[in-house]
């Protein structure tokens, strides 16, 4: 696995050589904070099974939007806390008294197509598009793939107030590759997952934009 420095340098530099040509191409951006739900599911390692629990975290997003009639483009670039995900809530087989401390994060680049449906006062939209996900926390190196993809979909509403735009957002990300390592530890326990392993989350935001 690669050491996180070498792969969030190139990273920022692309991000920054990416957002320029948007920024100037951009009529509108915006910053949206809100609340994550996450889901990792059951683990399941020949006769050990592992069950844990849905946690909450938090995310903040930075995004341009890019207007083409009834639908936008906005990519963005997100910071995702998704908790203590390997905290087991209870497990079969293994490690029943371990607590896992360590909180998992990820540094998201959402590539969203926006329909927008104009009405008098408010602009609903539907939104969907791939993501591409990057592990930045090196205390849970051993166990996180570097890069993984996920896809999201959502709804949400673009609402002018006193010379800004508000858009109150409910959105699922679902994990399209792993985004753990084929082995990995949970406490002093070897994990092998029978099936790959995707995190997925339920996103609650309310965003501003100019």
């Amino acid at each position: 696995m690669l050491p996180r420095t070498s792969i969030l340098l190139p990273l920022a530099a692309l991000l920054i050589g990416l957002a320029a040509p948007t920024l100037s191409m951009a009529q509108g951006m915006g910053i949206s904070a809100g609340a994550n739900f996450n889901s990792l599911g059951d683990i399941e390692s020949g006769d050990r099974t592992a069950t844990l629990d849905n946690v909450t975290g938090w995310h903040v997003h930075l995004w341009f939007d890019l207007p083409l009639g009834p639908v936008a483009f906005r990519p963005g670039v997100r910071y995702m806390d998704a908790g203590k995900i390997f905290d087991p809530e209870e497990t079969e087989g293994f490690a029943t008294d371990f607590i896992d401390d360590e909180v998992v994060t990820f540094l998201e680049v959402p590539l969203d197509v926006r329909l927008r449906m104009t009405l008098p006062l408010v602009t609903p939209y539907v939104m969907a598009g791939p993501v591409l996900r990057f592990a930045t926390d090196t205390n849970n190196e051993d166990r996180l793939e570097s890069f993984s993809l996920a896809a999201g979909a959502g709804v949400g509403l673009e609402v002018g107030l006193a010379g800004l735009r508000f858009y109150p957002e409910l959105k699922y990300t679902f994990g399209v590759t792993s985004f753990t390592e084929e082995e990995y530890s949970i406490g002093d326990v070897i994990i092998t997952p029978d099936e790959e392993q995707r995190l997925n989350a339920v996103m609650l935001s309310l965003g501003i934009g100019l």
